[in-house]
C-alpha cells in the first residue's frame, strides 16, 4: 500500500528540520502568532515548547488524555537535543558573567558539580566553541559523540576511584612535593627542553629569562589545599545544594581528582626523571595504572592490591 508522496515528505521534513519541529511543539498556544520562532542563532526560550513538551511526556509516562501524533512524538526527541544545545549556550552565557562579577572558578565549579576550578574552564572553554554549523547541524559527527560520552564516563570513573583512595593519593602526591629538586628536575626534563627549543629555525635561543614552569607550584599547592581540607574542614556555606556531609565529600572528591592529575604528571619520564627515587616513582605509576584500569571498568588478572 503506497502513501502519498508529498504528504510523506512534508510530514518527514518536519520532523527532522529544527525550526519546523520547534513550530510544531508550540502550535498548542493560545497565540501562535506572538511565538518566537527558532533559528541557530536564537534558539527560543523554553517556555515556548514547555506544554506541548510536557504533554507529551505525561503521554509516555501513561498519564493525561494528549493523544501526541507520531511526528509530535519525533519533534519532542529533536527538541530535546536542541534543548541540550540551548541549555549549553546559556550555561556558557552565565558562567561568563559569574566572572564578570568576580565570582571564583572554584566556586563556580561548585556549583556546576565539576571537580574543581580547573574543570570549570576547561567546560567554559569548550562551551565557547562552536557546536552548530549555520544549518543548525552538530559539528560533532556519530563516533564523535559515542567517544565523548565515554570519556565522560571515564571521568567519573576515575573520579570515584580517586574519592575511595584519596588517603594513597595525599601520600604519593606529599612525597612528590617533599623533593628539594623538584623545579630544577622538571626544567631539566626532555619535555622542558623540547619546549624551549629554538624555533622558526633560529639558531639561537632568546636571551629573555626563562619562566619557571608551574608544574610543581601547582602540585604544591594542591598539597597543601588537600592538608587543610583534611585537618581543617571548611565551614558549611549555606548556600550550597548539598548537605553538610555531601559538600565535605564532594570538596576531598574535588582535591584528590585533581592531585590525581597533578601526580599522573610524573609518571611520564619525559616530564621528570625519579630513577633515583624508585620507590616513590612504583607508587606514582601504580596509582596512574590502577586509576585508568578503573575508568576502564578493568583490574588487573591476578592481582589484589591492598594499600594501607
Amino acid at each position: 500500500m503506497k502513501t502519498t508522496g508529498g504528504a510523506e515528505e512534508v510530514r518527514r521534513a518536519r520532523e527532522h528540520n529544527r525550526a519546523r519541529a520547534w513550530t510544531l511543539m508550540t502550535a498548542h498556544l493560545p497565540d501562535t502568532r506572538k511565538v518566537p520562532r527558532y533559528s541557530p542563532d536564537r534558539p527560543g526560550a523554553l517556555k515556548d515548547i514547555a506544554p506541548a513538551y510536557d504533554r507529551i511526556c505525561r503521554q509516555a509516562a501513561g498519564v493525561g488524555d494528549f493523544n501526541a501524533t507520531d511526528t509530535e512524538v519525533l519533534a519532542a526527541l529533536l527538541a530535546i537535543r536542541m534543548l541540550r544545545e540551548k541549555l549549553d549556550h546559556d550555561e556558557h552565557r552565565l558562567a561568563s558573567l559569574a566572572r564578570s562579577r568576580r565570582i571564583t572558578w572554584a566556586r563556580i565549579a561548585e556549583w556546576q558539580e565539576l571537580s574543581g576550578r580547573q574543570a570549570a574552564e576547561r567546560r567554559h572553554l569548550q562551551l565557547g566553541q562552536p557546536s552548530q554549523t549555520e544549518d543548525g547541524r552538530a559539528h560533532a559527527t556519530q563516533s564523535e559523540r559515542v567517544e565523548n560520552v565515554r570519556a565522560r564516563r571515564v571521568r567519573l570513573a576515575e573520579r570515584q576511584w580517586a574519592m575511595k583512595n584519596a588517603g594513597r593519593i595525599r601520600r604519593a602526591a606529599a612525597q612528590l612535593a617533599s623533593v628539594e629538586d623538584l623545579q630544577q628536575r622538571v626544567e631539566n626534563s626532555h619535555e622542558a627542553r623540547v619546549l624551549r627549543a629554538p624555533t622558526n629555525h633560529t639558531k639561537y635561543p632568546a636571551k629573555e629569562p626563562r619562566t619557571p614552569l608551574v608544574w610543581p607550584s601547582s602540585l604544591r599547592e594542591a598539597v597543601a589545599e588537600a592538608e587543610r581540607l583534611r585537618t581543617q574542614p571548611p565551614p558549611h556555606t549555606g548556600d550550597s545544594l548539598h548537605s553538610p556531609e555531601d559538600q565535605r565529600q564532594q570538596q576531598e572528591a574535588d582535591t584528590a581528582h585533581r592531585l590525581l592529575g597533578l601526580i599522573a604528571y610524573a609518571a611520564n619520564p619525559r616530564n621528570i626523571d625519579l630513577s633515583d627515587l624508585p620507590d616513590l616513582a612504583d607508587a606514582i605509576r601504580d596509582i596512574c595504572n590502577d586509576s585508568q584500569e578503573a575508568g576502564n571498568g578493568r583490574r588487573r588478572p591476578g592481582m589484589q592490591r591492598h594499600h594501607g
